[in-house]
């Protein structure tokens, strides 16, 4: 799930793409930002560091759109999943993040992490604080503070 947009996209995307390794960007098939932002969280260790790989591939959005002459705008709100847990962020660069709620199933079955909550009335939801990562695992819900890493690597284009 993505909810939110890379800003001036058409303008720094093939930037992004360029600084993909070959063998993730060879798994591009779309056009989308949202495709090439999970690329881009891939290419910097997704499988091994959810929390890194985000701030990672976020930092690079942002020195990418500076690079650019521009400046960086990006909302990000997501979540994925490994198998065991879920993981999401919600992050942007100016004050007004995408929404993310987290709430319990219907009789305390379990937990949801949303965009949007499913009934604005009747459930339990709690906002997850902008600049935030939430871990979900059946263990419990961990939130940490979220910012985007530096960009440590030379980018073509």
């Amino acid at each position: 799930m993505h909810n939110g947009q890379i800003g001036g996209f058409e303008r720094i995307r093939r930037a992004l793409e360029n600084s993909l390794s070959d063998e993730v960007f060879d798994q591009r098939e779309g056009t989308t930002d949202s495709e090439l932002f999970f690329l881009l969280m891939i290419d910097q260790g997704l499988a091994t560091d959810p929390q890194g790989a985000v701030s990672r591939a976020t930092g690079r959005v942002v020195e990418v759109a500076r690079r650019a002459g521009i400046e960086p705008s990006l909302k990000l709100t997501a979540a994925f999943s490994d198998g065991s847990a879920l993981y999401a962020v919600r992050y942007a660069t100016d004050d007004h993040a995408p929404t993310l709620y987290t709430g319990a199933f219907a009789k305390r079955a379990g937990q949801c992490i949303v965009s949007e909550p499913f009934d604005r009335d009747g459930g339990e939801w709690q906002a997850i604080p902008p600049a935030s990562f939430v871990t979900m695992t059946r263990d419990g819900t961990r939130i940490r503070p979220f910012a985007p890493a530096a960009a440590q690597l030379a980018l073509v284009g």
